[in-house]
């Protein structure tokens, strides 16, 4: 099941606070963006439902970033507003709790290194279509291929 990038960001807000962690704006991008590819991989199946945009900072979920925007680049203080919640068992939620624990230590300019390398999701849309939305089938076939199991 897919959901919206803010729901998502919601769980690694709340995976942070249980690490006494704050998180901000460009670290939950990112994240939510890692977690969305590895699902694609993973899964076959998006985590999230929102387009993600190449920006120039990266991927961005426009919603996710007017979500938090008031925060600016400090610490979120609490979650936002949502309707639903991804659950705490199940694929999706292993998923989510895999890219935090391997990716959750990173800082918002590290994470987004991560999603500017070389013939990344981001790069190759960021060369054709800036500010475009980045093909979901991009994002599977690179982290297909970042797990070994591309074609």
């Amino acid at each position: 099941m897919a959901y919206s990038s803010i729901a998502i960001a919601n769980r690694f807000i709340g995976l942070a606070a249980d690490e006494q962690k704050k998180l901000t704006n460009m670290q939950l991008q990112k994240l939510v963006f890692l977690a969305n590819g590895f699902s694609l991989a993973l899964l076959d199946q998006p985590l999230c439902y929102h387009n993600i945009h190449a920006w120039q900072w990266g991927p961005v979920f426009p919603q996710l970033y007017k979500s938090f925007s008031k925060f600016g680049s400090s610490p979120i203080a609490d979650k936002a507003a949502c309707d639903e919640s991804i659950p705490e068992t199940g694929d999706e939620n292993e998923v989510v709790v895999s890219v935090w624990k391997n990716f959750g230590n990173k800082t918002g300019a590290q994470l987004s290194a991560l999603t500017h390398e070389v013939d990344s999701p981001w790069d190759v849309t960021w060369k054709t279509n800036q500010y475009g939305i980045i093909d979901p089938a991009l994002i599977k076939d690179y982290y297909q291929k970042l797990l070994g199991n591309g074609k």
